[in-house]
């Protein structure tokens, strides 16, 4: 199955997303930050699927960590942005969506979850 890396800095969210990403058969590797999640995506660049990335990180936002998860990882590597404050204060992100292969509005479904974990990792 796929390896997620998962970017979430509320304790509480990423220890639930990551159980429900294990039950669903994938592995998982956390990060709280941007910088966390840069080594990860260092270290195992190689194994790594699919990121899911938070919005709103303490040390950079997740449209600033993009960039640099793309030149981190292979080319292949899906991107899906996950974040409860899809709002004006984030005004780009239209144009930053080509970036994206899929947006998540927090909290989510496992149901919802699962399908477009599904749709991403298949494109």
């Amino acid at each position: 199955m796929a390896t997620i890396l998962l970017i979430d800095d509320d304790e509480m969210v990423q220890s639930v997303t990551s159980e429900l990403l294990s039950l669903l058969g994938y592995e998982v590797l956390p990060a709280d930050d941007g910088k966390g999640a840069l080594a990860q995506a260092k270290t195992h660049a190689a194994a790594i699927d699919l990121v899911l990335l938070d919005l709103s990180l303490p040390d950079m936002s997740g449209f600033e960590l993009l960039p640099l998860l793309r030149k981190a990882l292979r080319p292949q590597a899906k991107v899906v942005l996950c974040s409860g404050s899809m709002c004006e204060q984030y005004e780009n992100v239209e144009s930053k969506e080509k970036e994206l292969d899929a947006i998540l509005q927090k909290p989510f479904e496992l149901s919802i979850l699962k399908e477009t974990l599904e749709r991403v990792l298949a494109s």
